[in-house]
């Protein structure tokens, strides 16, 4: 069976975040080569790579671009450098008739024969719309990229990007993603499904495509892999990233649900806390005490240290600068809201969880709304009672 092409660029710094991409390929897709285009990752790293992908039906191949003209490029962003221009490269690298370029900040969570099977045939490029329309009205996100490099190698496309990108690198406002949309908008348009953005629906994506995502692009300087949870699917990053190669042997019998059943730790009940304060009643005992109970913890703003260590208990998670749709998430998910937190109530949550339906409990000392709105207010003094409280909604549950 002929193998389908991904392409990756990447330096020796990202080795890690390559091998995640790549991991995450292997668990849903058979028979891919890979080519790596680079100018720094060591031969080594390509022989310990190459004893894994053997055994999954897939090769890689090591292309070196050492000294290129687009090593001279810059990027328009600190998390952006002259590797992305690399892509330029692939018709004239890459020996087959197609090839899919993915970012190495993405993983994938399906099957891709459907993106391999589409019909080229009169279009060079295809990919998935920029999530920010209003700015880039028309235009396409490179992340992901499908070529039909027949066509491209008819069009010269490698000596036009590198020549149009000397010509004009100062003022390309997303880099090389500008002189392809500057050359290809009559791209056939991709399902956005091959591109899910994430870190862009805070700065205001909206996704109306409904199906579940095949390839999640963590496009923004907020990376899965760094401390601060800014971004949903950050343990869909994590997942790939733990997976053992022995695990991928096995790689058709690894589906979403193991997924969801490693992170939700089988926890009986939710707890959701909305706050702006750093101030949260008794907060750290309830985690302790209630360790079968998960503890979602959202701010609109940066938190305070005191809540980010919260995240060492198993059963604490907490999301500063929360996205809109990762808030909407944990409050439709949790079946009980804790109005616990010091200072004001954030965006009238007690009176949506009210609305909601949502078990609503106290401190005397930090409810918001009057006495009605909740199953019980536990004086501050004893924060025993409140653990029992909890505890009896997780009983009347059963």
């Amino acid at each position: 069976m002929s193998q389908h092409v991904i392409v990756f660029a990447a330096d020796n710094k990202y080795t890690n975040q390559l091998v995640t991409a790549i991991k995450s390929v292997c668990t849903h897709n058979q028979n891919i080569k890979f080519y790596i285009l680079n100018d720094d990752i060591p031969k080594e790293w390509f022989l310990v790579m190459e004893q894994y992908l053997e055994k999954l039906n897939c090769s890689i191949r090591d292309v070196k671009l050492i000294e290129n003209e687009v090593t001279k490029f810059t990027g328009p962003f600190s998390h952006i450098n002259y590797v992305t221009y690399f892509r330029y490269m692939i018709p004239e690298v890459v020996t087959e008739d197609r090839a899919l370029y993915l970012d190495v900040d993405l993983v994938v969570t399906g099957e891709l024969d459907e993106l391999f099977s589409l019909n080229l045939d009169n279009h060079t490029i295809a990919a998935v719309p920029d999530w920010n329309q209003g700015e880039f009205s028309g235009q396409f996100n490179a992340g992901v990229l499908l070529f039909n490099l027949v066509r491209c190698r008819n069009e010269d496309f490698t000596e036009r990007m590198i020549s149009y990108t000397r010509e004009h690198l100062p003022n390309l406002k997303v880099g090389d993603q500008t002189v392809l949309n500057h050359f290809y908008p009559d791209y056939l348009p991709l399902p956005e499904r091959y591109n899910t953005q994430i870190g862009a629906e805070w700065l205001g994506a909206y996704y109306k495509d409904g199906e579940a995502p095949v390839i999640l692009h963590y496009s923004t300087n907020h990376k899965p892999w760094s401390n601060y949870g800014y971004n949903s699917s950050r343990e869909v990053w994590w997942f790939y990233h733990n997976l053992d190669w022995q695990e991928l042997l096995a790689y058709w019998k690894i589906k979403k649900q193991d997924m969801e059943r490693i992170f939700s730790l089988n926890f009986k009940q939710e707890c959701f806390v909305l706050t702006n304060s750093g101030d949260i009643e008794h907060i750290e005992y309830l985690i302790q005490s209630l360790p079968e109970y998960r503890f979602n913890i959202a701010a609109h703003t940066l938190m305070s240290p005191n809540l980010r260590n919260l995240d060492q208990y198993k059963n604490a998670y907490t999301y500063p600068m929360v996205t809109p749709p990762m808030l909407e998430k944990m409050f439709h998910d949790s079946s009980i809201y804790l109005d616990i937190n010091h200072f004001n109530e954030v965006n009238d949550i007690v009176q949506k969880a009210r609305e909601s339906g949502k078990s609503i409990f106290a401190f005397s000392n930090t409810k918001h709304r009057e006495d009605d709105y909740y199953v019980e207010i536990v004086p501050e003094s004893t924060p025993e009672k409140m653990v029992e409280c909890l505890k009896a909604v997780c009983t009347e549950n059963q």
